[in-house]
């Protein structure tokens, strides 16, 4: 059971990525930390409320390639859900992409040494692709890398400029790292994953 858990996920988008928890607070004070933020991670995660705002954060070296992408399930009520990302981080250079840099410094909680990066999406027909051992579709986002230019803590944040709510799926680091409690794990990935995007009936 395990090896055809194994052959089929390596044939699988989304299932490259390992689950993080995100069960913890995912403030600026608690974030979700992620262990090695060069391993692909996915945060199947939402914004439950009106200006919520999700971080998550890692260490990085100086020159290390910091990545990551968003996704969105494909369920009619988000088709218009359009997530910001910040990376918030030491010796980046300011991209405030056209927001008013008061408002992401109150917003996002910028310390004074802090510089941020601000990803944002324009697409009004983002593709789709089909994760085919779950089952399950995503509107492709954006996606951003740059190499870490200083040693020290990152952030990522997910927010919502208009205060929308919705779920998202937040891909983080590109090596692919499975270990056997990994795979074993598969099926409640494969229930977790079918839940999230509100596949309930088939599902059951």
């Amino acid at each position: 059971l395990i090896v055809l858990i194994l052959i089929l996920s390596l044939k699988s988008n989304v299932l490259a990525h390992i689950p993080l928890d995100t069960s913890a607070p995912a403030s600026k004070e608690e974030p979700i930390f992620v262990e090695d933020h060069q391993i692909s991670w996915a945060a199947y995660n939402q914004l439950e409320e009106a200006g919520a705002v999700d971080f998550y954060s890692f260490k990085a070296e100086q020159g290390e390639e910091i990545y990551f992408s968003m996704v969105i399930p494909v369920i009619d009520r988000y088709k218009d859900f359009r997530p910001d990302v910040a990376l918030i981080g030491p010796a980046l250079e300011n991209d405030y992409a056209g927001y008013d840099p008061n408002y992401i410094t109150s917003s996002l909680k910028l310390e004074p040494d802090e510089k941020i990066i601000i990803v944002r999406d324009n697409q009004d027909n983002p593709e789709i692709f089909f994760e085919p051992f779950t089952r399950t579709s995503y509107w492709r986002r954006q996606q951003f890398s740059t190499a870490a230019p200083a040693a020290g803590t990152y952030y990522l944040a997910v927010f919502s400029e208009a205060e929308d709510q919705g779920k998202y799926t937040l891909a983080i680091g590109r090596k692919e790292v499975w270990k056997l409690k990994d795979l074993i794990r598969m099926p409640k990935i494969w229930w977790d994953t079918r839940i999230f995007v509100e596949k309930e009936n088939s599902t059951y």
